[in-house]
């Protein structure tokens, strides 16, 4: 399992620089986030052991799991839907979390924040338009930017979507590239703007679209458990 892990890890290590290199971009500002979602804590560290920095969960519960039985140095982002009653069980256990997507949840997290240190924010837009996604409108987007980049608890670091699973390549860079606008018009309220858009699917096109950050979890540890 091992072997194999490390050379998929390398398999979409080298597809990253491929990108990088047509976008005519620096592989250094891409950031890659292994998706772990439904795999055990050995797999995490086994991960972490091969120089993985970053980790994405989708479920609070998971991330209680998972994260205590964890050794090295490693981050982990919350990138799922994130439920009110949910924040003060995660809070202490991320050091991000890219599905901040209204005013409610912003709310709840300032009034149990406890921390000096503030959590990494991303917001997550609906950039697809699918009624299925989460995230918020795009023209909400400048509005939450700056209620983010006002909290005492968050620090706004830039902007999170998912790409439409129909219409093909047109349709997820029409996506990514509305991402990437909307995260210029808020390059005022955080030096160097992140864009995390691109999984296993499309993230390719995502680079070549301005993303910063990739979610890898089906190429990087086969299909869910």
């Amino acid at each position: 399992m091992e072997n194999e892990l490390k050379k998929r890890l390398e398999t979409v290590q080298e597809r990253i620089i491929s990108a990088c290199e047509k976008s005519g971009r620096s592989v250094q500002s891409v950031r890659l986030i292994a998706v772990t979602k439904t795999h055990p804590a050995e797999i995490l560290q086994k991960l972490i052991d091969l120089g993985i920095k970053d980790l994405g969960e989708n479920r609070v519960q998971e991330i209680q799991a998972k994260v205590p039985r964890l050794k090295g140095e490693f981050t982990m982002h919350l990138i799922g839907h994130l439920q009110t009653n949910k924040v003060s069980k995660v809070l202490p256990l991320v050091k991000w979390i890219q599905s901040i997507d209204r005013e409610p949840l912003i709310a709840k997290i300032e009034k149990q924040h406890q921390s000096a240190e503030k959590i990494n924010a991303l917001l997550e837009v609906n950039s697809s338009g699918e009624v299925s996604k989460s995230g918020c409108d795009p023209s909400q987007c400048r509005a939450l930017a700056e209620r983010i980049a006002g909290s005492p608890a968050l620090k706004f670091c830039g902007l999170m979507t998912i790409g439409p699973l129909e219409g093909g390549e047109v349709a997820v860079r029409r996506s990514f590239s509305l991402l990437r606008e909307l995260g210029e018009q808020c390059s005022d309220l955080a030096p160097g703007i992140e864009l995390s858009m691109g999984m296993s699917n499309d993230f390719e096109w995502a680079i070549q679209e301005g993303s910063t950050m990739v979610r890898i979890g089906s190429l990087l540890l086969g299909e869910r458990q």
